[in-house]
């Protein structure tokens, strides 16, 4: 199971990803822990600021991050021992990260292989107060380090991770552990090249943690635990009365997730497909509602609408499309749209997609408007 930032925001979603592991306690669980809300752009932001020798925004961005972390901790843990133990920690990490930046701030250098240590401590904090959080809700329940498993390349900031290598620290440190306790967690993100750096495995990459450990544990399901009800015709956060979408193959997700489909990443749907172990999509706010099963079996999914900005333009892009019923609905739409500058219209009968790219102040009425259309020819 991976729990992200979209869950682990505020104290209501720890307590509900612990509801959710109780009622898993008999276990074994592998839990991958994402850095919360905002972490990984404010030390990046915080690093770029030193690069651009902003010391003192620098370390203010620092001391906001690790004071929200300190917020959260107070209203977390009500046994004093444990929230005493974490504060002293965020106090430590606040001081190891203050004197990387300042060395940055001197040199004007930001190599990525140092931003990678930076950026790794949003999980490692993550993964220290999910810990305490579980085991104060009576939770048998362990911590591993991921850079202790997973061996990657030394791409900084785009690692992959090594199969063969991995499995081998798999095996003498995850497995042993998941046979001694009900729950264990680890931090998504991030590895350890050959030569021993930290490294991290693109933004996003948490879901490529859980996928890619699954594989080597041979997992029986990978479940993704969101703010969302699964995958839905439309992003629900733009869009109202958006439909379930219940099945994706292998293929149509890795197509969603190159066309920008938020919940779905391109390297998380691999290690899954290679493994032949389902991916499941599901609200972590309703445990028992609506979700996605993504498997080998054949695609049975209705059209996904999917909207990406840019500075100059949207694209708005639909998979799992019938491209003929698809021009049709933007050649309707496009009518409805009075004074449009010209649009760009692109389409790939043999991969069931197709993309409209329009100037961004139209594009939250045009996508809505094809939303509309494309639910008609849907149904």
């Amino acid at each position: 199971m991976k729990f992200g930032g979209a869950v682990l925001r505020e104290p209501d979603g720890f307590r509900r990803m612990a509801r959710i592991l109780g009622l898993n306690a008999s276990g074994p669980v592998l839990v991958v822990i994402s850095a919360f809300a905002t972490a990984t752009r404010d030390l990046e932001f915080a690093a770029r600021m030193a690069q651009r020798g902003l010391l003192a925004e620098s370390s203010e961005r620092l001391d906001h991050l690790i004071s929200d972390h300190i917020t959260l901790v107070r209203a977390l843990l009500p046994d004093a021992t444990s929230r005493t133990a974490i504060e002293a920690l965020l106090h430590e990490t606040r001081g190891l990260l203050h004197m990387l930046l300042e060395g940055i701030c001197t040199t004007r250098q930001l190599t990525a292989k140092t931003l990678d240590r930076i950026l790794a401590y949003g999980e490692f904090l993550a993964l220290h107060i999910a810990r305490h959080v579980l085991a104060d809700s009576g939770l048998d329940v362990t911590s591993v380090d991921a850079q202790n498993l997973i061996v990657t390349t030394d791409d900084h900031g785009a690692a992959r991770p090594l199969s063969d290598k991995s499995s081998i620290r798999v095996m003498h440190t995850l497995l042993p552990a998941l046979e001694s306790h009900s729950i264990v967690l680890v931090q998504g993100f991030v590895g350890r090249s050959e030569d021993g750096a930290t490294t991290t495995m693109g933004k996003e990459s948490s879901n490529l943690t859980a996928t890619f450990l699954a594989s080597l544990i041979d997992a029986r399901e990978v479940v993704i635990w969101t703010d969302v009800e699964g995958v839905r015709s439309a992003d629900p956060h733009l869009m109202d009365a958006t439909a379930p979408r219940p099945h994706l193959s292998y293929h149509e997700a890795r197509t969603a997730a190159h066309e920008g489909l938020k919940l779905l990443y391109p390297t998380m749907i691999e290690p899954a497909e290679l493994a032949g172990i389902p991916i499941r999509i599901a609200s972590a706010l309703k445990p028992d509602g609506e979700c996605t099963i993504i498997d080998g079996k054949p695609g049975s999914s209705r059209p996904i609408v999917i909207v990406q900005t840019s500075e100059s333009h949207c694209s708005i892009s639909t998979v799992c499309v019938n491209v003929p019923s698809w021009l049709n609905a933007i050649s309707r739409v496009l009518t409805d749209v009075q004074d449009i500058p010209l649009c760009d219209v692109s389409s790939n009968s043999e991969m069931r997609t197709a993309i409209i790219r329009v100037p961004e102040t139209y594009s939250q009425n045009i996508a809505r408007l094809l939303h509309k259309e494309i639910s008609i020819l849907s149904t």
